[in-house]
């Protein structure tokens, strides 16, 4: 098979795997970054060029092409009415108003991520191209059978964030710096680096960490060093050569970020302010804990568990023949591969150096692994040649002696295969796979934060399957990723009184977020309604404190008690009857508000014996304190759950279960009367719980 051919194959698969399910997952960032293109257009359209920068990143290349992808909607439904389900305006600014950021519909985002697929697919034949001409086809195959099928590097090229252009266009710059280095091509490519290095640094600034490994090839060419591959060229000409390449990036970054055209120095403040304030940012979930410095053993183990199997052999493989001095003098390719192996290196370093570390950050890397790991699969390649051509003629005939013809091809077929079934068991959720040699997910996620919208999609289309799914209200952790799958209303946990149901997802669950006390509130519950992904509760789904009329249809034990004028207990739920000594009894009440009640009363539930004697007792205020009494207007009815744990040593027994609402500061309690009218005191007895006796063994 001709390299042609392969290439637009490499195209094919690369943009298949990168279009199918389109629209799951949402990530949260995706949502982000949309919203910026669309405001970044709206801005261009109305002169406001010093407020087209809108975040640090800065994300300017994503944001061309995210807006581009956004107008394409407005044609789209201007050309062809209905098809995007939406009422556009013909008039693109006018259409670009219509669309509310942070609120975009999810078919929206189709036509931007098809965008970026053909892009970064483009890029992947381009990395191949000049890999081939750096380290020679066999190698070049191999590690583009990797990159294009691994899985977490796969993950974040079909999402529309800045990691995917970033990596892409970074990969392609140094690839052709290298070549322009070792007298491959003249000063146009020179140019073309540069060009390709600002589109990443405009995608993301910390594509910048890479300039130290440049800097250091230029010294090592000069030095002599690496003489074999990289001929010195006299430290004018490389002086020159870079303060060109340096001078094409900035001019792309200039070109293509209006705010620099009007307000350079306020475009930079801001910059530089908000990079400081992002490296210091903490609250990050780590080896089991939360943490706000997660310390240099956080990339290395990105590195264990996010690459896959077949990258990882390949990379020790790379490695040997780079230590071994018998293997390393039998390549011919070593300076090109230390001149690689630097790139990872410096990334470990500066990304180490600061506060905020995620995964993905690592990604900027990714493909100079996977042209290490191409040579390392190479060298295995030979060494199975030499071990068939040892074993020779007995074995000429059979698949050993056979593999020497095409071996590059071969290879990069079984290497795609291998990565493939790694691959497939997490589509379309790409960034849950881990390392499943080193226990996979189930082991990750008490080390390493998890989860960035995979899954949020499947909890909207259970709730969706609701009767009523339109009149529900979800308060979501992460809802910016949720309410673009939801038909009913979405709200953050924040406002999680208000919602019918609440939805707690793993990056949440993790960190305890938005607090400990609200998770401690809901984890001591049943959810209704939980998403395993590779055996971790990703999504959690909790009725909320706003009963739908089904739940209230479903109270366990109704009743009508009245306690003084204002609040009405229609029933409530147990999460058991019977419980042994030492063990939680959850009471779910359901609470309607008649009038107004003065902000410092709680509720009292308790146990009381045979004798009358409280055995046990829980004050508490309404919702754990997270809506004031005084809010809450006539008519409304309120979910509540109150906690109760009884005493180890409590005797066995059958207990009365009471309620009761009482001011600790005023020392006032409200009168309890049931239906007809009858005084039931301060404490309403509501039901009764049996203590058992405790097991022996």
């Amino acid at each position: 098979m001709k390299f042609s051919p392969l290439l637009l194959w490499i195209f094919l698969v690369s943009l298949t795997l990168r279009v199918l399910e389109i629209t799951i997952p949402l990530n949260v960032d995706e949502v982000s970054w949309l919203s910026r293109g669309t405001l970044f257009f709206k801005n261009l359209f109305d002169g406001n060029l010093a407020e087209t920068f809108l975040r640090h990143h800065p994300g300017v290349t994503n944001m061309w092409l995210n807006g581009s992808g956004m107008i394409l909607n407005c044609w789209l439904d201007k050309l062809f009415p209905g098809l995007l389900n939406m009422n556009l305006s013909s008039n693109l600014n006018a259409c670009l108003n219509t669309i509310i950021p942070w609120s975009i519909p999810i078919n929206l985002y189709v036509i931007p991520r098809l965008l970026q697929a053909v892009i970064t697919s483009a890029c992947m034949v381009g990395i191949c191209i000049l890999a081939k001409q750096l380290l020679g086809r066999p190698a070049a195959l191999a590690a583009i059978s990797l990159l294009i099928v691994e899985p977490f590097f796969l993950g974040y090229q079909r999402l529309i964030t800045t990691d995917a252009l970033q990596a892409d266009f970074s990969a392609l710059a140094l690839l052709l710096l290298l070549l322009y280095l070792r007298g491959d091509g003249d000063r146009k490519w020179l140019v073309a680096s540069g060009v390709l290095m600002g589109l990443a640094t405009a995608a993301k600034i910390p594509t910048l960490f890479l300039l130290p490994g440049v800097i250091i090839w230029i010294v090592l060419i000069e030095l002599g060093i690496w003489r074999t591959s990289f001929r010195p060229r006299g430290w004018k000409r490389q002086i020159m050569d870079l303060m060109l390449w340096s001078m094409t990036l900035c001019a792309v970054i200039f070109l293509i970020l209006p705010a620099l055209w009007v307000a350079p120095l306020q475009t930079f403040g801001k910059l530089f302010e908000g990079l400081e304030e992002e490296a210091d940012k903490g609250g990050l979930f780590f080896l089991g804990q939360v943490t706000d410095s997660l310390g240099l053993t956080f990339y290395p183990l990105v590195l264990a568990y996010r690459l896959s199997p077949a990258m990882q052999a390949g990379l020790l493989a790379c490695l040997v023949l780079l230590l071994i001095p018998k293997l390393r003098r039998a390549c011919q390719k070593i300076p090109e591969l230390i001149a690689l192996f630097l790139i990872p290196l410096c990334v470990l370093v500066f990304l180490s150096t600061i506060n905020r570390k995620y995964d993905r950050y690592f990604l900027l890397a990714w493909p100079e692994l996977a042209l290490l790991a191409g040579v390392g699969w190479r060298t295995i390649g030979a060494w199975v040649k030499h071990w068939g051509a040892s074993l020779q003629p007995r074995l000429q005939d059979n698949w050993v002696g056979r593999w020497r013809t095409n071996r590059g091809v071969k290879t990069g077929i079984l290497l795609a295969f291998a990565q493939i079934v790694v691959l497939l068991p997490h589509y379309p959720y790409y960034l849950t796979y881990y390392n499943p040699l080193l226990g996979g997910s189930r082991a990750v996620q008490n080390l390493l934060m998890m989860g960035q919208g995979e899954g949020l999609d499947r909890a909207a289309h259970w709730l969706n399957q609701s009767p009523n799914a339109k009149e529900i209200t979800a308060g979501v952790w992460y809802e910016s990723a949720f309410a673009p799958y939801f038909q009913g209303r979405t709200v953050g946990l924040s406002k999680w009184t208000s919602a019918n149901r609440v939805v707690f997802y793993i990056n949440g669950i993790q960190r305890q977020k938005p607090e400990p006390s609200l998770f401690a509130y809901f984890t001591a519950q049943q959810p209704l309604y939980t998403l395993q992904l590779h055996g971790v509760d990703y999504v959690q789904v909790y009725p909320g404190s706003v009963p739908l009329p089904e739940d209230l249809k479903n109270i366990q034990v109704p009743l009508s008690l009245s306690f003084g004028k204002q609040i009405r207990l229609l029933g409530y739920d147990l999460n058991r009857s019977e419980l042994k000594p030492g063990e939680e009894l959850l009471v779910t009440f359901y609470w309607k508000f008649l009038e107004p009640l003065p902000p410092d009363f709680n509720i009292r539930v308790s146990l009381r014996n045979q004798d009358g004697n409280f055995q046990n007792r829980s004050d508490a205020p309404l919702l754990a304190g997270y809506l004031p009494l005084d809010q809450i207007g006539p008519g409304t009815v309120v979910r509540d759950v109150h906690k109760l744990t009884t005493v180890p040593n409590v005797l066995p027994g059958h207990y009365r279960l009471e309620v009761g609402w009482f001011s600790p500061n005023k020392g006032q309690a409200l009168e309890a009367r049931d239906a007809a009218g009858n005084a039931q005191g301060s404490q309403a007895v509501i039901g009764e719980v049996e203590v058992a006796r405790r097991a022996t063994y």
